[in-house]
């Protein structure tokens, strides 16, 4: 499954915090060098998923915040646990 991200590097937390504009809009704590805030994203991605770190894989935007992930899942169980950021980031 094809994901587009907004990675925001340098945040107080690692958070999935929305969907809006077809992106899913992520945090995480590690700066944005050294591959550091992808590691991040990849650990994030996989424990919010359930699913292992080598299901994830970065196809564009290594060294941007906009990101495309091809992520291993289900799509039903990806629409599932999308649905409850959604949920959440109108709170």
């Amino acid at each position: 499954m094809i994901v587009h991200l907004k990675v925001i590097a340098n945040a107080k937390q690692d958070s999935i915090c929305s969907f809006e504009g077809g992106y899913l809009k992520v945090k995480v704590s590690k700066p944005a060098c050294e591959g550091k805030a992808n590691k991040a994203l990849i650990s994030l991605i996989s424990s919010y998923f359930n699913i292992k770190k080598s299901k994830i894989k970065i196809i564009s935007g290594e060294r941007s915040p906009l990101k495309t992930l091809d992520i291993d899942i289900d799509e039903q169980i990806f629409n599932t646990k999308l649905e409850n950021v959604v949920k959440n980031a109108n709170l």
